[in-house]
């Protein structure tokens, strides 16, 4: 049988919005700069957008100076850029429909929505592309996702955006029925027009993102067992959207080769992908090879003639057992943190290993402080640390051994509640009250107020969690399994932000106290700036906070690593120590071997020279570390003994 020879998105005419998305580091960006340049090169008579929209960016240190075709734009995402352009344009709408809507005066509406809209610089950057599409700006938009949590909220966005509209409406309905009441006039007003539209622009990129001829959706993942695992609950998840993924990216495949890392790693990867049995029936998978050369700048122009199309059925024949794995090898051990630390985080770019780092760290703790009570907390909204730990988990802690328990916090789940709650208690207040026609309208639109909230309230949760935890007593110290950088960087900056929120609004329930009487609310609220406050003291306390980096050894990872410490520093945010893993043994025998070896000897160079200040432990490449055995030795290797940490 002949196989199809290119991956149908570059060659599909009609295609107008094209997402790539998974793991973070499986290389998506790699993916998405080569497609782009691909198909503005097929397309030349349309302009092609290359977006990311990943807090992260990186296209520019992919691209590397390349010269982009003329009808090829960049551009990185600068979502507080985009929200500044909503607020000067729909300030005045946005502040006229809460002045209409509510019982709010004047200055408390203004307050709230100035308080909502810094939040929003999602929504708004998302209704941004959403009006390139409406208008036909661009041919193709060819878009760099987030790491696989994030991305799928940008591709839930068309419902969050209705939620917000519906929320505006709400404010509206007492006014257009005092019009319709009292003049007889039914006809949408400026106001009305103003929702209609974002509705319109909100609907019709939901029906594109289902779209099939339209819209493709890419997952990049790596022949491992952890990215497969997360490609497939990404795979069902678009199919619960409905959103086409007909071809699937396998990225970095090993050569076939008498090397004995290149065969051990290869048969790995062989095995990982015989496991990959939830993909859709018609889906094509597409290999990517191992370079020894990252594939920035003018090697991206080459990255598809390079595709190879895979046979799943050949695949699961090759996928025998392996008979020889590749040891834990460790170069300069971290520091164990301090006696005095309550909290320990693993952060950095994504697919680099932060997940195996953390259950590793936390069993490493739990046998150096047999006597303390630890828990491994993942704040991914992609969770893998059930992946990871060979076991199962759900939104509370669950023993994973003597002392230790793991969980996956579920912040959507916990704002959920927390909203019902609100709202269950306001109907019950109202339904007390006289129903007269102010009630019956401000019923409606005072439901809808925690939908103003700032979005990233639900994960701000997640780590006041933490807070719970530690203050409560149920733990002694907690490991954090974070999102990658982007999405770090901007939970960590949360609790200014829901700080200034919860002052607002808890200005609205003491002055509208005889309206709006809604007390198990507001105790829900005081515990959750209680531990907001206490969680910006903890970070920043360097004897009871340790963070520690994962990096992998290459210029955009590198990079990506640079820009985190520098955000940390900002934030009065210590870094312990940087992990660079999955660095190449040198062998001597193997050509790709010693090329990735010389490579990235320059690049842990190049980082030890930007980072003189920071220990630098180098892991290796080695089997997966997968079950509580595997991760003990790993925990072992990479920190020092106690004494010779302290």
């Amino acid at each position: 049988m002949t196989l199809q020879a290119q991956p149908a998105f570059l060659t599909t005419p009609g295609l107008s919005l094209l997402y790539f998305g998974g793991k973070g580091g499986v290389g998506k960006t790699t993916c998405a700069c080569a497609a782009a340049l691909e198909i503005a090169q097929r397309r030349r008579a349309e302009t092609v957008l290359l977006l990311s929209t990943d807090p992260a960016h990186s296209l520019a240190d992919a691209l590397s100076g390349l010269a982009l075709p003329p009808n090829l734009e960049m551009l990185e995402l600068d979502a507080a850029a985009a929200l500044e352009r909503f607020r000067q344009r729909y300030r005045g709408k946005l502040e006229e429909i809460a002045n209409r809507g509510t019982l709010l005066d004047a200055q408390d509406a203004q307050a709230l929505l100035e308080m909502a809209l810094p939040g929003m610089d999602e929504l708004a950057a998302y209704l941004e592309m959403a009006e390139w599409i409406e208008q036909q700006r661009y041919g193709c938009i060819v878009v760099d996702t987030a790491p696989t949590g994030h991305a799928l909220r940008l591709l839930q966005m068309p419902d969050l955006i209705s939620r917000w509209i519906k929320a505006l409406d709400a404010l509206l309905a007492k006014n257009r029925y005092l019009r319709w009441r009292f003049q007889r006039d039914q006809r949408p007003d400026d106001l009305d027009q103003f929702l209609l539209g974002l509705e319109r622009t909100r609907r019709g990129i939901a029906e594109l993102v289902k779209d099939g001829t339209r819209c493709r959706f890419v997952p990049v993942t790596l022949a491992e067992a952890m990215s497969i695992e997360e490609t497939e609950d990404l795979l069902q998840m678009l199919d619960g959207q409905g959103i086409m993924a007909q071809d699937l990216v396998i990225n970095r495949m090993m050569p076939a080769s008498d090397c004995a890392v290149c065969r051990v790693e290869r048969q790995r990867q062989l095995r990982a992908l015989a496991t990959l049995d939830r993909q859709p029936a018609q889906a094509r998978l597409w290999a990517l090879p191992l370079l020894a050369d990252e594939p920035r700048g003018e090697a991206l122009l080459n990255v598809w003639s390079q595709a190879q199309r895979l046979d799943p059925a050949a695949l699961r024949e090759q996928g025998a057992p392996v008979a020889n794995e590749l040891p834990t090898r460790v170069r300069r051990p971290a520091s164990l943190p301090p006696p005095s630390a309550r909290l320990v985080m693993l952060a950095g770019k994504g697919g680099v290993g932060k997940t195996t780092f953390a259950s590793a760290t936390a069993l490493r703790l739990r046998a150096e402080y047999p006597d303390r009570r630890i828990l491994l907390l993942s704040t991914d909204p992609a969770h893998s640390l059930a992946d990871c730990l060979g076991r199962a988990f759900g939104p509370r802690p669950v023993a994973v051994d003597t002392g230790l328990d793991a969980e996956e916090f579920a912040a959507e789940q916990a704002f959920a509640v927390l909203q019902q709650r609100y709202r269950d208690e306001l109907r019950g207040f109202l339904s007390q009250a006289l129903n007269n026609l102010d009630i019956t309208f401000d019923r409606e639109a005072m439901e809808q107020l925690l939908e103003l909230a700032p979005p990233g309230l639900d994960e701000i949760m997640a780590l006041t969690r933490v807070i719970e935890y530690l203050d409560g007593g149920a733990y002694d110290l907690v490991v954090l399994d974070t999102a990658p950088s982007g999405h770090t960087l901007r939970l960590l900056e949360l609790p200014e932000l829901i700080q200034e929120w919860l002052k607002l609004f808890f200005q609205l329930l003491l002055k509208y106290r005889s309206l709006l009487k809604v007390p198990e609310l507001s105790r829900d609220l005081v515990e959750l700036s209680k531990s907001v406050k206490r969680l910006r003291a903890l970070l920043r306390d360097s004897r009871e906070t340790a963070c520690y980096l994962v990096t992998i050894p290459s210029a955009l990872g590198l990079a990506e690593t640079g820009d985190l410490i520098a955000a940390l520093e900002q934030l009065q945010i210590r870094v312990s120590g940087l992990f660079i893993n999955q660095l190449t043994p040198f062998d001597g025998d193997c050509a790709l071997c010693d090329a990735l070896h010389e490579r990235q000897a320059r690049e842990v160079a190049h980082a030890q020279q930007r980072f003189p200040r920071l220990t630098q432990t180098l892991v290796y490449r080695q089997s997966a570390p997968t079950g509580l055995d595997a991760l003990r030795r790993l925990g072992d290797a990479l920190y020092c003994p106690l004494e010779a940490s302290q």
